[in-house]
């Protein structure tokens, strides 16, 4: 077990995406197919969700460092190693900060300036998680299976769902415990 901050870990919803009653203070995003990993900016360093130094560490180096997020965590999902598509991409699902906890919309703001992902994913990006609509995550998802249908891999499994009740990020300090604030539901693994 360590004290060191670790990435938020979703738990696993039982109920289908298409059957959850979605509430206001929800934010959806997409789930890829990525390798979990986070970069902490103050040290340069790069580590997996266990809390191990990254193999891929100068890659996430490569694009994170200088890309203007603040917070000292980079939460992030990296391509390409699960999956042929989107080789070298790095999707920042969050930012964090324990020393200085902000709220979901502020967090979001830091990351604002990258540019979005989209359904079809390119090589070698760094890029930003959206939040997803909630009257569209039926249209959404039938997207996301035809992504997965044509490259013949599954690029996209479902969704994260983040609580904005508390606010802030619900990061962990030991690699077994989830983040109950935030929610999965994979539809395809």
């Amino acid at each position: 077990m360590t004290s060191f901050p670790l990435p938020a870990r979703p738990q696993a919803s039982a109920v289908p995406a298409w059957h959850i009653e979605f509430k206001k203070e929800t934010a959806i995003e997409g789930k890829l197919n990525g390798w979990r990993g986070w970069f902490d900016q103050e040290t340069g360093q790069g580590y997996n969700r266990h809390g191990n130094f990254a193999s891929n560490h100068n890659l996430m180096a490569e694009r994170i460092i200088g890309a203007g997020i603040k917070s000292r965590f980079v939460d992030c999902e990296i391509m390409g190693q699960r999956t042929k598509t989107g080789k070298g991409t790095i999707v920042v699902m969050d930012a964090f900060d324990p020393a200085n906890p902000k709220p979901y919309a502020e967090r979001m703001k830091e990351i604002e300036h990258l540019e979005a992902v989209t359904f079809d994913i390119p090589n070698n990006k760094l890029l930003r998680f959206v939040r997803l609509a909630h009257h569209k995550i039926n249209s959404i998802w039938e997207e996301m299976n035809f992504q997965n249908n044509k490259a013949g891999e599954v690029i996209w499994e479902g969704f994260v769902m983040k609580s904005l009740d508390d606010g802030k990020y619900p990061y962990i300090t030991n690699p077994s415990y989830c983040s109950p604030a935030w929610q999965k539901q994979r539809i395809r693994w």
